[in-house]
C-alpha cells in the first residue's frame, strides 16, 4: 500500500541521494584498477555480506521458496547487474555530467511504466508537468557541454546509460509489485544472487587475481559495496514499498541539485544565474509531482 511521503521517507530518500550520488565518483576511482565486471562483482559481494550480517542480527532468514529466488534473480538483473555493468562500461568513455543527465530519464520512464503496472500511480497532468520540469532543471544544471557531447564516437556509451535508466525504471515498478516481504531480506537475497551470477564471468573474462591492487581504488570499491550497494539497496526496497516507484525515481533529479549546491557552497565553484533557474525548476517539479491530492482521491 502506497502512502504520501512522510518526513522519514524524505530522510531515507536523502540518504539514497548521498549513497548513489557518490557512487559515480567511487566507481571512477575503482575503475583505475578494477575492470567493470570485477568492480560490479566486488560491490555486490561486499554489499551482500554487510546486509546478510544485519539480516541475521535482526533475526530474519532468507526464504526457502524457489519462487522468491527467481524474484531475487529478476531484481538483481534489473537493478544491479545490467545497470551497474552498463554504467561502469559507459563511464570509461563519457563524462559524469553527461551520465548524470541521461540518468535523469529514469523518472520519465518510471512514470510511464507505473501508470500501466502500479495501482494508484496514474499518469496525471500534474505528475507529467512536475517530472518534465525536473528534467528541464537537470538539463540546465548540467549545462551545454554535456549536451554538445551527444552522438559521434560516444554514442554507444550514451545508449548504454539510456539502457541502464530503463532497466532501473522497470526494476522500480517490478519491486512495488512484489508480494509483502521484509525489505532487508529482499535486498540481501537479490545481492547474493547477483554476486553469484556475475562472479564466474568476472573470473573467466577479466582474471582479477592478476590485477595490481592499490589501496585507493580498493577502499573506494569497498565503500561502493557497503554504502552505495548494500545499505542503499535496503533503503531502496523500503522506500519503494512505502511510497511507490514514482517517488523513488525523483532521486535522479535531487542528486544533480545536491551536487550543484555542494559545489557552490562548499567548494566555491563559480555559478551562473541560469543554474539557479535550473535548481528552481527541479524544486518546482518535485513539489508539483508530489503535491498531495484531495483526501477523497487518496484512497489506498
Amino acid at each position: 500500500m502506497i502512502h504520501p511521503p512522510r518526513a522519514i521517507d524524505w530522510l531515507m530518500l536523502g540518504c539514497l541521494c548521498l549513497a548513489w550520488g557518490f557512487a559515480f565518483l567511487l566507481t571512477a576511482v575503482g575503475l583505475e584498477v578494477f575492470p567493470p565486471l570485477t568492480l560490479v562483482t566486488i560491490r555486490l559481494m561486499v554489499g551482500a555480506f554487510v546486509l546478510f550480517l544485519i539480516m541475521r542480527w535482526q533475526g530474519h532468514h532468507l526464504p526457502r521458496a524457489g519462487r522468491w529466488w527467481l524474484r531475487f534473480a529478476a531484481l538483481t538483473l534489473l537493478g544491479n547487474l545490467v545497470p551497474f555493468t552498463l554504467i561502469s562500461l559507459a563511464q570509461q568513455h563519457i563524462a559524469s555530467g553527461q551520465a548524470g543527465l541521461l540518468m535523469a530519464l529514469v523518472p520519465i520512464s518510471t512514470m510511464v511504466l507505473a501508470h500501466h503496472f502500479v495501482e494508484h500511480e496514474r499518469l496525471t497532468p500534474q505528475r507529467v508537468i512536475g517530472v518534465m520540469a525536473g528534467f528541464a532543471g537537470v538539463t540546465v544544471l548540467v549545462g551545454g557541454d554535456a549536451l554538445a557531447g551527444f552522438g559521434g564516437a560516444s554514442l554507444p556509451a550514451q545508449l548504454a546509460v539510456v539502457a541502464a535508466t530503463f532497466s532501473y525504471a522497470v526494476n522500480n515498478v517490478y519491486t512495488k509489485r512484489l508480494p509483502a516481504q521484509s525489505g532487508l531480506v529482499t535486498a540481501t537475497g537479490s545481492l547474493i544472487v547477483g554476486a553469484l551470477l556475475i562472479l564466474p564471468f568476472s573470473l573467466a573474462i577479466e582474471q582479477p587475481w592478476q590485477l595490481p591492487i592499490s589501496a585507493g581504488p580498493l577502499l573506494a570499491t569497498i565503500a561502493l559495496g557497503v554504502f552505495s550497494t548494500g545499505l542503499a539497496t535496503w533503503v531502496f526496497f523500503v522506500v519503494v514499498s512505502n511510497c511507490g516507484p514514482n517517488f523513488l525515481s525523483l532521486i535522479n533529479y535531487i542528486i544533480p541539485a545536491l551536487a550543484f549546491a555542494a559545489g557552490a557552497l562548499l567548494l566555491g565553484e563559480p555559478v551562473n544565474s541560469w543554474q539557479f533557474l535550473g535548481l528552481a525548476a527541479i524544486c518546482s517539479g518535485i513539489a508539483i509531482s508530489q503535491r498531495r491530492r484531495p483526501v477523497g482521491r487518496q484512497a489506498r
